[in-house]
């Protein structure tokens, strides 16, 4: 139960700055380009390349691990999960992997992000 909480609470913790960050940075740019979510996006990069290497072969406790990476910096953005895990692929020889897993990640999450819209645009019984 301790660890539920504590990805709880560091992923309300992630998501709030993720917020106040887009916040920030997204309105004085305008619509045009999501340069909040970009800036998210590569702070989360390097926070979890940074956050992992420190820690790893440490004590850090699995309950601080779950707070850390799974709740704060999951709940701020889960692109630096897809890095990080495409990195450890890469870093481990399994360079095919890491590059199918970009593929995949890329070329079949983005058609499904057209057809959800696509779904729910035609779906007359959803609308509210």
């Amino acid at each position: 139960m301790l660890h539920i909480l504590a990805v709880c609470v560091g992923g309300g913790l992630g998501a709030v700055s993720r917020y106040l960050l887009f916040l920030a940075l997204q309105r004085p740019s305008g619509p045009n380009f999501p340069i909040g979510t970009l800036v998210i996006n590569l702070l989360g990069c390097l926070a979890i390349g940074f956050l992992w290497t420190l820690f790893e072969g440490t004590r850090l406790g699995h309950g601080w691990r779950l707070f850390l990476f799974t709740g704060v910096i999951g709940g701020f953005t889960t692109f630096s999960t897809f890095g990080l895990e495409t990195m450890q692929l890469w870093e481990v020889g399994e360079w095919k992997n890491a590059l199918l897993y970009v593929a995949l990640s890329n070329g079949i999450g983005l058609p499904l992000v057209a057809a959800g819209a696509l779904l729910a645009r035609r779906a007359h019984w959803f609308a509210v």
